[in-house]
């Protein structure tokens, strides 16, 4: 269940922390805050995307290719991703196995977002996901995600700003096994 009394990593406008402050006041005043937002990918280049639950403050029933969402103060990104894995997915990724694709300055949700990429292969059917968070997951290819996420942005799927260039990265042939030498590396 969202917890509007959470407090939130709030941060300036140049990412420099501040003062926490309760979510539902963060969202309303409109300050500036810390999301941790990781990209799943698997051998095929396909990407788990989840179906946000009915329940979400923001953008209920929509679609996201990537899990992650708010943490507290004191909180890194990385340390923010694996605990939004967990608690959504019951994924247990190690710090190691994320690929930081680039911290994006969200003028339109006024966040500071670290997207990751994270390779798993595993069974979604085997997925136990938090009700609260998420309504459903599916695999999506790449091209089915910038045909659907771009033609309905803002109806069912979120808007993402970033969204053509991470899967113009994505999509790069040699990506797949760069990510995994960079990983043992």
């Amino acid at each position: 269940m969202i917890n509007n009394d959470e407090l939130l990593f709030v941060v300036d406008e140049n990412n420099t922390p501040i003062d926490p402050k309760p979510r539902k006041e963060v969202h309303a005043k409109g300050y500036w805050h810390r999301t941790s937002q990781v990209w799943i990918i698997n051998n095929k280049k396909e990407i788990l995307c989840q179906q946000r639950s009915l329940l979400k403050d923001t953008s209920p029933g929509n679609w996201d290719p990537y899990h992650g969402g708010h943490f507290g103060p004191g909180i890194s990104y990385e340390d923010g991703a694996i605990t939004e894995l967990k608690e959504e997915l019951k994924i247990h990724a190690k710090k190691e196995d994320l690929k930081l694709f680039k911290i994006h300055k969200s003028h339109t949700h006024i966040e500071f977002q670290a997207a990751f990429v994270y390779i798993w292969n595993g069974n979604i059917k085997k997925i136990t996901f938090e009700k609260d968070e998420v309504e459903q997951i599916k695999w999506y290819s790449i091209p089915e995600i910038r045909r659907l996420a771009l033609e309905e942005r803002g109806n069912k799927w979120s808007n993402i700003e970033y969204l053509e260039e991470i899967l113009d990265w994505l999509e790069k042939p040699d990506i797949m096994k760069k990510y995994r030498t960079e990983i043992k590396n």
